[in-house]
């Protein structure tokens, strides 16, 4: 059961809407006023406002709701009396939704999106902090979770090493109708080239499947996994994740476009961490937290700002790593400019160093100049850095070469680097 807010005029108001609601098992709040509104909502816990008003005021209320920053987080659905010229205008606001004349599962189907939405909204709910922010970007990345969780539509998660495209795709399972239901996390990179890698999608399967890394799958799995998608189960649930833009990989022939619109019908774009602006405190705030729970550092106001002035190439894991790494080496409260800047400074200057002197054969007068050889040792050398450098992670270590995961398999393999 719900909470919810109607805000509409006495005059135009006939009721109808408020008993729908109620109707579905939902408390109904009636409000005349914009003020009115705003003081229900600071008062009372509301999960969802819905807006009746004529175009010009609905648009005018939502505006305001969303820019007063203690109820902006609050979904709010307008609701019209016939087709609106408004609805970009509407949306761009930050509406949940904008529905003409709504039947009573279009209102059902609303007010259920609208409560996952305020379960993911709030940081205290959330399982992972990676989702953590209010920034605008994160804040359609939690609308479009609660959205994806409403229904069981395939889902494509876009975005860069470190973003958490794999829990967003957890998210949406934990907080739909298949929450019960097996999960199953198929490793694109590693896939074996036979039709059982896609068992989970069998006939007789149930429950949510990850393509993980779907961008990395070779032309044969491609063809292997458009066959399992037409006979997959009807109560399966399929949420692929990819660091890689499909479209570009489609006109240039490494993805097939018939696979590509099988998975592509609600994308979801996490945004690199560099873009989310206050959010990056947020977390390092969370971060610090979470490293010495009983005695958190802080944050100088300079440090601060060389944060949110950073680009982040490692995204969000990055920015933990850092925040723990500080957590434990710097001795006192707090965290200084100059610590900051010389753990930083040392990563640039290791990344940059890593490739270049790894490349650097240091071969004498005497030695044998054999190309291929030479070669050879500079390759596996290079891959031990980077598997070093990533902790053992493969997906890590690809990133740090510039390659995909499919050629990292392939050389791993060629080297005798691939271990169980």
């Amino acid at each position: 059961m719900a909470n919810a807010l109607l805000l509409h005029d006495k005059i135009s108001n006939n009721g109808s809407l408020c008993e729908a609601i109620e109707k579905l098992g939902h408390k109904v709040a009636e409000v005349y006023s914009l003020t009115d509104a705003v003081e229900c909502l600071r008062q009372s816990p509301i999960e969802v406002v819905f807006i009746e008003q004529n175009e010009e005021a609905a648009i005018a209320s939502l505006a305001k709701l969303k820019n007063e920053s203690d109820l902006a987080p609050v979904p709010v659905v307008v609701i019209s009396s016939s087709e609106s010229d408004n609805v970009i205008e509407v949306m761009r606001l930050g509406a949940l939704d904008q529905l003409v004349k709504p039947s009573l599962n279009q209102l059902k189907s609303t007010i259920d999106r609208a409560i996952t939405t305020n379960k993911l909204a709030n940081k205290n709910q959330l399982a992972d902090d990676i989702l953590l922010g209010q920034s605008p970007a994160m804040r359609q990345v939690q609308k479009l979770i609660g959205m994806a969780a409403s229904c069981d539509t395939t889902v494509i998660v876009f975005g860069e090493t470190g973003t958490g495209k794999d829990k967003v795709a957890r998210e949406i399972h934990k907080h739909s109708r298949h929450q019960t239901t097996p999960l199953t996390i198929v490793d694109c990179t590693a896939v074996p080239e036979n039709y059982q890698s896609f068992q989970a999608l069998s006939a007789d399967a149930s429950g949510t499947v990850i393509l993980d890394e779907i961008g990395d799958l070779n032309s044969q799995t491609q063809a292997l996994l458009v066959r399992a998608l037409k006979e997959a189960s009807v109560g399966s649930r399929i949420i692929a994740t990819t660091q890689y833009n499909l479209a570009d990989m489609v006109k240039e022939k490494k993805f097939r476009e018939d696979l590509y619109y099988r998975l592509n019908v609600l994308s979801i774009h996490l945004p690199p961490l560099k873009v989310r602006g206050s959010d990056i405190l947020a977390l390092a705030e969370l971060f610090l937290q979470q490293a010495l729970p009983h005695s958190p550092k802080q944050l100088s106001s300079a440090a601060a700002k060389i944060l949110l002035d950073y680009d982040w190439p490692g995204n969000v894991r990055e920015l933990q790593n850092l925040i723990y790494h500080l957590s434990l080496t710097v001795r006192a409260e707090i965290i200084a400019v100059d610590d900051l800047e010389a753990v930083i400074k040392a990563t640039e200057k290791d990344n940059l160093n890593s490739s270049k002197q790894s490349l650097e054969s240091e071969i004498t007068p005497d030695q044998n100049l054999d190309f291929y050889k030479n070669m050879a040792d500079v390759e596996k050398r290079l891959l031990n850095q980077a598997l070093t450098k990533a902790n053992g992670s493969r997906a890590e270590a690809a990133r740090l070469l510039g390659i995909n995961r499919q050629l990292l398999y392939s050389k791993l393999k060629a080297h005798g680097l691939m271990k169980p």
